[in-house]
């Protein structure tokens, strides 16, 4: 006599197994398709104060940044042409001298959870007055600081994810710089007013369904 109410329980039960079912297939065939792509970028900077001498005799203390950067998008895995960027600025009375190497060849080494970088190199850069200058670079930035992450997510209507992963180590730097051979800096970092050195890493993840 439970029959027909066996056969109800039975029949109430199927249905939800059934889409249950096509809706997991569905997820891993979207799955399958979804279009995803990484981006890893690393930047350590530092500043220095150097004795700077004027045109008129007078010294005023220039600003050194050198900023080491290596990035990579998937699916490659390592920076195949790392650079760093090398700036020098002096405030003179009546006119600045000042030079930059924007993207100079670097050789840089990198350890887990933003430990230390290494960046070594060397490349021409021009003044503000047009005359060029050969400069090298060898510095190291060691971690001091607890390592901070911020990460931030968001979803484009409903069909893209892109997760943004922010992790930075206050460190120190430790580094000899040379300006047409002779010595700029050759010790750790010792500006003032500028921020603290830092090591630092972006991470950007997307999926984006079809």
């Amino acid at each position: 006599m439970f029959t027909p109410t066996s056969g109800r329980r039975f029949r109430i039960v199927a249905v939800p197994l059934i889409a249950l079912v096509a809706s997991v297939a569905f997820a891993t065939s979207a799955s399958a398709e979804a279009e995803r792509s990484y981006f890893f970028e690393e930047t350590a900077e530092a500043f220095w104060a150097v004795p700077h001498q004027c045109a008129d005799g007078s010294t005023v203390s220039a600003t050194l940044l050198v900023s080491s950067t290596r990035d990579f998008e998937a699916p490659d895995t390592e920076d195949a042409d790392p650079t760093a960027r090398v700036q020098y600025q002096a405030s003179c009375p009546g006119a600045s001298f000042t030079w930059v190497g924007n993207a100079l060849p670097a050789t840089i080494t990198s350890t887990e959870n933003l430990k230390s970088v290494t960046a070594t190199g060397s490349g021409i850069v021009r003044d503000n007055r047009g005359v060029s200058h050969e400069v090298s670079f060898d510095v190291t930035w060691t971690g001091v600081g607890p390592l901070e992450t911020n990460v931030d997510s968001n979803v484009a209507e409903g069909f893209s994810v892109n997760t943004s992963t922010r992790k930075q180590r206050e460190a120190t730097a430790d580094g000899r710089v040379t300006f047409d051979g002779g010595v700029l800096v050759d010790g750790q970092n010792n500006h003032p007013t500028r921020p603290a050195p830092f090591i630092r890493t972006d991470e950007e993840r997307t999926t984006r369904m079809p």
